[in-house]
C-alpha cells in the first residue's frame, strides 16, 4: 500500500481551495447579473415581436 506525502496532501488542497473559490465567483457572478441578463431577455423578446408583426402585417 502506497502512502501519499504531505506535499501530495498539500496540493491536492490548494487545487480544491481553488476550484471552490472560482466556483463561487461564477456563481456570485451569475447571481448578480439576473437582473441584467433578464432585462436583455425581455429586449430580445420585444425585438423578436416587432419582427413577426411586420411579417404577418397585410401588404396594401
Amino acid at each position: 500500500m502506497s502512502r501519499t506525502s504531505t506535499r501530495d496532501r498539500r496540493q491536492r488542497g490548494q487545487s480544491m481551495v481553488e476550484y471552490a473559490v472560482i466556483t463561487a465567483a461564477i456563481l456570485g457572478f451569475s447571481v448578480m447579473g439576473w437582473p441584467f441578463i433578464r432585462l436583455l431577455v425581455n429586449a430580445l423578446d420585444a425585438y423578436f415581436q416587432g419582427i413577426y408583426y411586420v411579417l404577418q402585417s397585410p401588404l396594401t
